[in-house]
């Protein structure tokens, strides 16, 4: 297994998701983990999928920094994001060349999905103490996901400077913290053409220039943590940088493909997964099973 705390390459597709209108909660969960992930997973050249299925943040949790907006916008609520990250450019781009075949999928239970890239060097895993960080379920910790927008008069490379080496750096270093991991986004392609009534490119002025994930044990640590000194002057350093920051609480998550080959959950479907792994069914993860369940072939 993958260990997070040491330095890797790694590029990522990181894509903020929207709900479709006239569908529930559970649909959305449901088909997303058990029908369109399984798909995904099978397409070539991913390293990693994750699915995060969030709840809408409403505000109360993040404090108010002075000149920076904590965004509880109703419009601006997504309620998954999907993380696929690649070895190299080359392996996304055999990816993206594959991806096609879930365009046609989106439109059942999407109606937004803004897809953002990052650079060799520019994802990186700060801090990881999750005991397992290929979940399929709820984790056992406190995780918020959060996009940040820059001011428009601050240069990329001005924001890159503050966001990486003051802002992480700073929030790394807190006791309180149990991970960290951040992506800092390529400039958006805006060629991507919507598919099906899903937009793939955000209104001007709308589009993030990074995001972290950052998680903690209990309650106690994330009040602590907040109400510190150390994140209220790093966040403060940053009012005259970033816009807005946007978080999103974690419901659970669920992984697809791990260290290049597809998990269970991507084999079969999360719930079916869970199910598996719940009721302790080991003759289905035999190697029998698996072929024929991905082949349709018996073994010989």
């Amino acid at each position: 297994m993958t260990d997070f705390n040491a330095p890797r390459e790694e590029v990522v597709f990181y894509v903020p998701l929207w709900k479709r209108n006239g569908i529930s909660l559970q649909q959305f969960d449901d088909y997303w983990r058990d029908v369109h992930g399984p798909v995904c997973a099978r397409l070539p050249g991913q390293m990693e999928y994750w699915q995060y299925h969030l709840s809408a943040y409403d505000g109360g949790i993040f404090p108010q920094i002075k000149d920076i907006i904590v965004n509880d916008d109703p419009e601006d609520q997504f309620l998954g994001i999907a993380e696929l990250t690649f070895s190299n450019v080359e392996d996304r781009t055999t990816w993206f060349t594959a991806s096609s075949i879930l365009m046609d999928d989106e439109h059942n239970i999407f109606s937004k999905a803004i897809g953002y890239t990052t650079s060799l060097g520019n994802t990186r895993t700060v801090k990881s103490e999750l005991a397992n960080p290929y979940p399929n379920g709820a984790i056992p910790a406190i995780r918020y996901h959060v996009m940040v927008r820059k001011h428009d008069q601050v240069s990329v490379d001005d924001f890159r400077e503050y966001f990486i080496h003051t802002l992480m750096h700073s929030i790394g270093r807190s006791d309180e913290v149990l991970q960290l991991r951040y992506h800092v986004f390529d400039e958006i392609d805006t060629s991507r053409p919507d598919a099906q009534g899903v937009e793939h490119v955000e209104k001007e002025g709308k589009d993030y220039h990074a995001a972290f994930e950052i998680s903690f044990a209990t309650g106690l640590d994330r009040e602590n943590f907040f109400a510190s000194d150390q994140y209220i002057k790093a966040m403060s350093d940053g009012g005259c940088i970033i816009e807005m920051i946007k978080p999103c609480l974690e419901r659970f998550a669920s992984t697809f493909v791990c260290d290049h080959q597809m998990t269970l959950a991507g084999q079969r479907g999360s719930s079916t997964a869970q199910l598996i792994t719940d009721l302790g069914a080991t003759n289905q993860i035999r190697d029998d099973i698996k072929n024929l369940m991905l082949t349709n072939q018996l073994s010989d």
